[in-house]
């Protein structure tokens, strides 16, 4: 990344506020300057509102740009950046947008049997490949996703996903509502991620209405994206130690997280958290009683989670085992200090009142797969326009990617890991 050449690029473009990260407005030519300066790894997303396309970007820190729309058009990211495709696909069905030069036109959003636009696959070119799908009916609890394999001499040689089956537009639905009811939505986006999508929403409407939250919401809050995040790695490699054909140890871990989430239960009123954060603190404080349950479900996660390093273990995972040996870690780095943090959470609120503004906020959170990103308009006080930014898409396409060369036993154990949600792709 250029930084002097983004930095001087940005200090020419005008500002608008916006609470959480400063708008820069800028003209085409420089919007797709900056797709060529930018690492492609720190797109985080792309949505359009207000006549406007945006795009956001985050490595230490948020930068939110935005192109105006000519005619209902803006220049296309995508040849410089292949992760913004998604976006675009999505942004040209639910607003009518065209990405100009776009790399992919093709439909996102599935609307009948009889849609002929819905995309297509392509034949295989080699002789002696065939294509094998799978989804979106199967004959067990699955997610709503088509996936078409080309095999050729018994290898993934390409993995295409059709998503758009399970689509809500969610961000649609908060249209109108107060920050404090629209966030009972938010939080939905995706099961595994409760926690940080209704926290980075609590934070862009905080940020756009300039409120402090209280001391003791902002550190239980901490502690709660924490246990989320721990309970969201178990279950990711709970699923892959089970395609891995671990059922012991699998199992293990299933009990462990289901613990934790018992314990949660208590301590928050719901094994998810779902509509514990609410925009200016939390709904629920913590119960003091659940902790030494949870803090004994914490402990034993760390003897279980420690063997997913073996050898023996790694090597069941093949390609998966980098993956799963980053996700154990991180239960290892968090779980010893999420009880001392709930017990060291200062006394006194646990919410404080929004102001009915007129502005925009941009709020961030952790999730186990990356960073959620929500930005919301407010007008006297009532949403006018939202965007959630998962990095489920991101991921999606990066298993196309690492799919090459695997054959089927070993992608559904790296797609076990990866565990990436539908709901937060067809939002």
């Amino acid at each position: 990344m250029s930084d002097a050449e983004i930095a001087a690029l940005l200090a020419a473009a005008p500002v608008e506020p916006c609470g959480g990260a400063a708008l820069h407005l800028l003209a085409p030519a420089d919007w797709l300057r900056l797709a060529e300066l930018v690492d492609p790894a720190d797109f985080a997303g792309l949505f359009v509102a207000d006549g406007r396309a945006h795009a956001l970007f985050f490595r230490a820190a948020p930068l939110l740009v935005a192109v105006a729309l000519d005619n209902g058009a803006y220049p296309a990211l995508s040849p410089a950046i292949p992760e913004a495709g998604w976006y675009e696909r999505r942004a040209a069905e639910t607003h009518g947008a065209t990405a100009t030069g776009a790399t992919d036109t093709r439909p996102a959003i599935r609307h009948g049997e009889g849609d002929a636009a819905w995309p297509r696959f392509d034949a295989p070119a080699d002789e002696g490949a065939f294509q094998v799908g799978q989804g979106p009916v199967a004959g067990l609890i699955a997610r709503p996703v088509h996936r078409r394999f080309t095999i050729a001499a018994g290898r993934i040689a390409r993995l295409e996903h059709r998503h758009g089956y399970a689509h809500r537009d969610i961000a649609a639905l908060l249209h109108g509502k107060s920050p404090r009811a629209a966030a009972r939505f938010a939080a939905r986006l995706a099961g595994d991620a409760v926690v940080a999508h209704a926290l980075a929403f609590a934070r862009a409407a905080e940020a756009a209405g300039g409120c402090d939250i209280p001391p003791r919401a902002a550190a239980l809050r901490a502690a709660m994206l924490d246990i989320e995040r721990v309970t969201a790695h178990l279950l990711a490699l709970t699923a892959a130690l089970e395609a891995a054909g671990r059922p012991g140890l699998a199992t293990r871990l299933g009990r462990v997280r289901d613990d934790i989430a018992a314990a949660v239960a208590v301590l928050f009123g719901h094994r998810l958290m779902m509509d514990a954060v609410t925009p200016g603190g939390l709904e629920v404080d913590a119960r003091p009683e659940a902790l030494p349950a949870l803090a004994a479900a914490l402990a034993a996660a760390v003897p279980s989670v420690r063997l997913v390093g073996g050898f023996r273990v790694r090597r069941a995972l093949g390609p998966a085992a980098a993956l799963a040996r980053d996700r154990a870690r991180a239960v290892l780095a968090r779980v010893s200090a999420i009880v001392p943090a709930i017990e060291a959470a200062p006394p006194g609120e646990i919410v404080a009142a929004l102001p009915p503004v007129s502005a925009a906020g941009l709020g961030s959170a952790a999730s186990s797969r990356g960073m959620v990103h929500h930005w919301v308009k407010l007008h006297d006080g009532q949403i006018a326009a939202a965007a959630l930014i998962d990095p489920a898409p991101r991921l999606a396409s990066r298993l196309e990617e690492a799919a090459v060369g695997l054959d089927i036993e070993g992608f559904a154990v790296l797609e076990a890991c990866y565990a990436v949600p539908t709901g937060a792709i067809d939002g």
